[in-house]
């Protein structure tokens, strides 16, 4: 799960790219690209991280991620759902040089900045714009490009939240040999019981090197990310298993049934029996 260099085919000479995925499964890896990036999940369920955020996604949701900040989303491959989304990438020269400077975009250049950590939309508003999207797929390249122009104006003023935790991301950093073994230990250990030390071990450092590293790397620490990843996952099975609250906590790695109910309460602000009748 390495953050890769993702090159953006710009051979159409067009303004922006936009792309409808319809596969089994959404198969890009964790990665970054100069573009930003407007996605809307259409049908999938799973886990997205961006930057140093990880959450459990739902269909309906729509995310806004500025250049150069990793990100993926990641496929429950039990699940039975095709992996639907449209996606818009453009650059900083969209309409051309110091467009975003023009009294017009003022807010739209706000809110690009801020995407900088990543952005979700509330669901009233991810579910009209992602609507407004799709039926782009129809239209000719120009009309395309004004109805893009509309939508991110009505972004601009719409609620939304900070995915990164105020965070940004050293590219350098994160393609490093230590960061893509630790994402990816975590994503097929979760379930068994992980330390500082077995980390160490696998990037060659000390535990105390080895926390310091993370905490500098991802604003946070090793234990608080390995929790966020494991309610995600929690959050994926009460959605879709048929299972009881206490197998869920097993399965992801959370043998003590009072620590799994205060660590979910503390990532979603829900229980788990809660967040199951919501859905959300």
């Amino acid at each position: 799960m390495k953050a890769i260099l993702e090159l953006i085919d710009s051979s159409l000479n067009q303004s922006f790219n936009y792309q409808v995925y319809e596969r089994k499964e959404f198969e890009t890896p964790w990665h970054y690209h100069p573009e930003w990036e407007l996605t809307f999940i259409a049908e999938s369920i799973g886990i997205r991280s961006v930057g140093n955020s990880i959450q459990a996604y739902k269909p309906g949701e729509l995310v806004l991620v500025g250049p150069n900040l990793p990100h993926c989303w990641k496929t429950n491959k039990t699940t039975k759902r095709l992996a639907k989304s449209v996606v818009i990438q453009f650059k900083k020269d969209l309409l051309g040089v110091g467009w975003m400077e023009k009294n017009e975009f003022l807010s739209v250049k706000k809110m690009l900045q801020k995407s900088n950590f990543g952005l979700i939309f509330n669901e009233l508003t991810a579910l009209d714009i992602g609507k407004k999207m799709v039926l782009m797929k129809e239209m000719s390249p120009t009309l395309r490009l004004i109805e893009f122009i509309k939508l991110l104006h009505e972004l601009s003023l719409a609620e939304n939240e900070v995915l990164s935790l105020g965070t940004s991301f050293n590219v350098n950093s994160l393609v490093s040999d230590r960061v893509h073994k630790i994402i990816d230990f975590v994503e097929k250990n979760y379930q068994n019981k992980i330390d500082s030390s077995q980390l160490g071990e696998l990037v060659f450092m000390t535990p105390v090197s080895f926390s310091k590293f993370f905490k500098k790397t991802f604003n946070k620490t090793f234990t608080s990310y390995l929790n966020e990843y494991r309610v995600s996952k929690a959050c994926e099975l009460l959605k879709e298993a048929d299972i009881s609250v206490e197998q869920i906590a097993f399965e992801t790695g959370y043998p003590n049934l009072s620590f799994f109910h205060r660590q979910f309460k503390l990532f979603t602000k829900r229980t788990p029996a809660q967040y199951r009748i919501i859905g959300q």
